[in-house]
């Protein structure tokens, strides 16, 4: 009996046993079936159309992607570059459950972070507070989450009106104290607080840092007004009017203090450079130069256009002549006039007037300064003036049918002598200095025929390169030049235009990306110390720009933080004001080039949208650049603002000036930095 029990109980084990392993079979059976289907995608494939489709603004497109790689694995990087997508698009609940299902399998201090901002624009303000709290007390070592931890905490306090406890946590935040955003937030809890005049020294430290802060003049001016400071306020009441034409307050308010102040709106009567009164010295005091033994080809510079009057001095005696004929012959120091009348053009010395009718050549006869009075620079702005300036070379006066023009005749290491200075600072190493002498020579020749219907071959302003002449020498920059005297970077035999910006944030840009046009020799190149691969994913796009990767662009020696890594919000109602476009629901990039920069952007309003390509710097509130990441910030349910992370300063094609001078003082020779930043050249020597 015991057997038969002992046999049938054998069987009934058995029997689960076999039905166990039908379905752990079934199982098994399913999981390689499913797997089998991995030989029909190619997850890298996946990635990259999705990657490239985001780069081309096509949004829904790659989420598809993304999407469609998450049916076939539970891929971490498809999950997290879809959530940083929907965040772009401002779907904060869609890119909330993604960092959710992330969360669970990686305990990530930057995917809690985005969590905890997706809460907070979601309005989930104890969920977002919460994540904030895990990671506060949590061993941070990205300074740029800590930062944004306690930014985000402070704002939570601030609206729950927990005034001290936000004041705390971004006074913590400000341990970054480039952080402009952050002060403007501490301005705001002051505010909230009562105490004026604490927020307005905030607000002021914030628009130190970063000038262009919209919104900022506002809230000084509010700030003002309830101190009772009228005049004060009226000043930055009318920086907000300038800003935002559309603020009903604001105009409100300076309507009625124009009413009650009328006397404060007496402004003092301002003038254009050209407009003020030109005085001539009875005498002058002449810079003392040297001849240079190799100076190079002979240029023609620009210096006044259609001049009605121009007076002028030399450094030594010299002679004034008409093609080869001399017309006069004065001393040192002596003043000469060069004057349009009634369509008739005169040389005056004295009581002396002589009449000329061509090009007339004021030359030394010894190695000495030509002075010219009376330069204009910043002509049409407030800001402008007047003064004196020296130049080595010559003179040529051009008789123009609406003045005459005034054109420097200076060698080429003259000319950069004076060029130098104003584009990178003395103070910088000296192989940075070659690197901007070589890359100056190189783009003056490149440009040689941008003014050839003015009569000269480059103006002395910005437009083509700042030229002051001999008040703007140092010996230090004279030293470069003549120590690179005739070198060249060429290629396919050409000089190069030289390009270069301040401060490239970390990447260089190639020029089609920025300028529509592709240039060989103007490529993309890293100037971190460790290299990131570009183009990077959407997610890695967006966190390169929160964080501060270690750059010779970041060296604070030639710098600010600022320049390098900044911020920028923008509220919905700055932009239609300034953009001309009624409830603007999204801000989108709709293309971005290889290194992240954008190169349009689509603005989408209620009844209509437009795509801005050209001028985004200006267009968006003065960026500092055109590489951002941009994310919609909602508030109590509504779009608020849009807030941009960026990094650098200026177009970022060709040479990063910062870099330059941080690369130089590691060591770096001049030629190496210069093939770094232009690739495939070749440096000759033209003389």
């Amino acid at each position: 009996m015991l057997k038969r029990i002992i046999k049938e109980q054998k069987v009934a084990i058995l029997a689960v046993v076999i039905i166990l392993l039908s379905f752990i079979s079934s199982g098994i059976f399913a999981y390689y079936n499913h797997n089998n289907q991995s030989v029909d995608y190619n997850r890298d494939q996946l990635l990259s159309e999705a990657n490239v489709l985001y780069y081309e603004g096509k949004y829904e497109a790659s989420i598809n992607k993304y999407r469609k790689l998450l049916s076939y694995e539970n891929s971490k990087v498809a999950r997290k570059n879809l959530a940083a997508v929907y965040e772009s698009l401002g779907k904060y609940k869609d890119a909330a459950k993604e960092y959710e299902q992330l969360l669970k399998d990686e305990n990530s201090s930057q995917l809690r972070l985005d969590l905890a901002m997706a809460y907070y624009n979601l309005d989930q303000l104890d969920n977002s507070e919460r994540e904030l709290k895990i990671l506060k007390d949590s061993e941070l070592e990205e300074d740029y989450i800590l930062r944004d931890v306690n930014y985000y905490l402070s704002l939570i306090a601030n609206k729950r009106s927990n005034y001290e406890q936000a004041e705390e946590y971004i006074r913590l935040a400000l341990a970054d104290n480039n952080f402009a955003l952050g002060y403007y937030q501490l301005g705001e809890v002051k505010y909230n607080q009562g105490v004026y005049k604490e927020a307005i020294d905030y607000y002021l430290k914030a628009l130190k840092i970063d000038g262009s802060l919209k919104g900022v003049n506002r809230k000084i001016a509010l700030a003002y007004l309830e101190l009772d400071q009228s005049k004060s306020a009226i000043v930055y009441l009318k920086r907000a009017n300038k800003e935002n034409k559309e603020d009903r307050v604001i105009a409100n308010k300076l309507a009625e203090l124009k009413l009650s102040h009328p006397d404060y709106f007496e402004d003092k009567e301002l003038t254009l450079p050209e407009e003020r009164k030109r005085e001539i010295p009875d005498s002058v005091t002449f810079e003392e130069v040297e001849a240079i033994k190799d100076p190079g080809r002979e240029l023609r510079i620009g210096i006044l256009d259609n001049e009605a009057e121009v007076y002028f001095r030399v450094g030594s005696d010299f002679k004034v002549k008409e093609e080869d004929k001399v017309i006069l012959e004065a001393k040192k120091s002596d003043l000469l006039k060069a004057v349009f009348e009634e369509g008739r053009y005169y040389l005056e010395i004295g009581e002396k007037k002589i009449e000329f009718s061509n090009a007339v050549q004021v030359i030394p006869n010894n190695y000495a300064p030509v002075l010219v009075h009376n330069i204009i620079y910043g002509r049409g702005y407030y800001w402008g003036g007047i003064e004196d300036r020296q130049y080595r070379g010559s003179l040529e006066l051009i008789p123009r049918k609406q003045g005459i023009t005034v054109v420097n005749l200076v060698h080429m290491e003259e000319y950069l002598m004076g060029v130098i200075p104003s584009e990178m600072s003395p103070s910088w190493p000296i192989e940075s200095l070659k690197v901007q002498a070589v890359a100056a020579r190189s783009y003056t020749l490149a440009n040689l025929n941008k003014h050839s219907d003015d009569g000269y071959d480059l103006c002395s302003d910005v437009h083509c390169a700042a030229y002051r002449g001999i008040g703007r020498e140092y010996p230090r920059s004279n030293q470069a030049v003549l120590d690179t005297a005739g070198e060249v970077m060429s290629y396919n035999g050409k000089p190069i235009n030289a390009v270069y910006s301040a401060n490239s944030g970390g990447h260089t840009e190639n020029s089609e990306d920025v300028w529509k046009f592709k240039v060989g020799y103007l490529r993309g190149v890293s100037t971190e110390i460790k290299d990131s691969k570009f183009p990077l994913s959407p997610a890695d796009l967006k966190e390169w720009l929160r964080d501060t990767p270690t750059s010779y662009s970041n060296n604070l020696e030639f710098t600010k933080a600022s320049h390098y890594r900044w911020q920028r919000s923008l509220s919905i109602e700055y932009l239609e004001s300034s953009l001309g476009i009624k409830n603007i629901k999204e801000v989108l990039p709709t293309q971005r080039g290889e290194s992240g920069s954008v190169r349009s952007l689509l603005v989408i309003g209620e009844n209509e949208e437009k795509e801005f390509t050209y001028n985004l710097r200006s267009k968006f509130g003065g960026l500092r650049s055109n590489r951002f990441w941009i994310q919609p910030q909602y508030e109590n349910g509504r779009l608020s603002s849009f807030l941009f992370y960026g990094s650098g300063w200026g177009h970022s094609v060709g040479m990063d000036q910062v870099a330059v001078a941080a690369m130089a003082d590691m060591g770096s020779k001049y030629k190496d930095i210069l093939n770094h930043f232009y690739t495939d050249i070749k440096i000759e020597d033209r003389y």
